[in-house]
């Protein structure tokens, strides 16, 4: 078995909690007390603080090895879970958040450079991405189960007691992988095209989903009484449109598939807003499969551009990234004390400036070097 299908494999068993990690933890917050304020502080320091830890965590692949990085957010990503299973309050849940967050981090870098160093193409980072959105659909089904027999608090506190054993197998699971790269002493920065072009549509990306993410459950509860497992069920378009969105931008050119599902994404932020609760789902969707082929173009143009250090310039790209994800979180929880609909007006300008700045780039890159076609081959002038 090579080591993108065990990655792959592993990503469906690892991805599990994805999707309660989104939905659950902002409305368990608020079950134990918490404050629409904490739900923004604990969905923006999270973020920025796995900005640093990004960076470290790809530096870490160079220095030693992709393989003990891996393992060591892996070991980290089920600490925090099995926090999130005993938290007595809601700031016990916002730790368990983060720490569960910052070795999701640390791993989801770490195989990012694994598969570059075997076979970074659009088309691998698309299926592993579309198998990390399987594993959180698969996953949501045991909150959605326990929320018909329990306590919203004592279903959410099951269902990461059984996310911690699943992670903790994972753990085990993850020794069989071997080394892709040996680990090297030195690391160096390396300006390239494809990184920055990466970088910046990505922040902006993350800003956009570092306000809807964890703003969209607690706004659709709020504004129509619906209870967990009713907010849980508005997810069905999202968990489809993110297991195919990756795969869907793994075919084409990563610059095509930019400028599309950016403005795929301004769309379904203002949809979230316009209407009722189908509405609002059905623009969730759309954002969900936005970000979802944004970052698998983005993830495909880092890899393409690094040659040396690859592992501490997608740590590089991935802190910045992350970065301004926490920056979108921490405005959104301003933002929704006053008004909440006013969150996702400004996630889908930020969107649109997305489109705007990947739409520049593809006519100068075009300009420059030639147009390419929508499935990434190059044409001549």
């Amino acid at each position: 078995m090579s080591e993108i299908e065990k990655l792959e494999k592993m990503a469906v068993l690892l991805s599990l909690p994805g999707t309660a990690l989104l939905v659950l933890l902002p409305l368990y917050i608020k079950d134990l007390g918490g404050s629409s304020e904490l739900i923004g502080i604990a969905s923006s320091v999270g973020p920025i603080s796995f900005s640093i830890v990004r960076l470290i965590g790809g530096a870490a692949t160079d220095m030693f090895g992709r393989k003990s990085t891996f393992l060591f957010g892996i070991a980290l990503y089920t600490l925090g879970l099995l926090v999130l299973a005993i938290a007595p309050d809601a700031n016990a849940v916002a730790l368990g958040g983060s720490l569960s967050g910052a070795g999701a981090m640390i791993a989801m870098t770490s195989a990012i450079v694994m598969v570059a160093d075997v076979a970074g193409f659009a088309e691998i980072y698309g299926r592993l991405t579309s198998k990390m959105a399987l594993g959180g659909v698969i996953g949501a089904v045991v909150p959605f189960s326990l929320l018909y027999f329990f306590p919203e608090v004592v279903a959410f506190r099951a269902s990461f007691l059984i996310y911690f054993l699943t992670s903790l197998y994972s753990t085990f699971k993850s020794l069989e992988l071997r080394e892709t790269k040996p680990p090297k002493a030195v690391i160096s920065f390396e300006f390239t095209r494809e990184w920055f072009i990466a970088t910046v549509i990505g922040s902006l990306v993350s800003i956009a989903s570092g306000m809807v993410t964890p703003f969209y459950p607690v706004f659709v509860a709020s504004k129509f009484e619906l209870n967990a497992n009713d907010v849980m069920l508005t997810y069905i378009p999202s968990a489809i449109s993110a297991i195919g969105s990756p795969r869907i931008a793994g075919m084409f050119d990563p610059l095509y598939t930019l400028v599309l599902f950016s403005a795929i994404g301004t769309i379904g932020s203002l949809t979230i807003v316009i209407g009722g609760l189908a509405l609002a789902a059905i623009g969730l969707a759309l954002v969900v499969g936005a970000v979802g082929g944004c970052t698998v173009a983005q993830d495909a143009l880092v890899a393409k551009g690094c040659k040396r250090s690859c592992g501490f310039m997608i740590g590089l790209y991935a802190a910045v990234t992350q970065f301004f994800m926490g920056i979108g979180s921490l405005v959104a929880g301003i933002i929704y004390s006053y008004r909440g609909d006013l969150v996702f007006g400004t996630a889908a300008v930020a969107l649109f400036l997305s489109t705007v700045l990947s739409a520049t780039f593809l006519g100068l890159n075009a300009l420059k070097g030639g147009t390419r076609s929508l499935f990434g081959h190059k044409t001549g002038h």
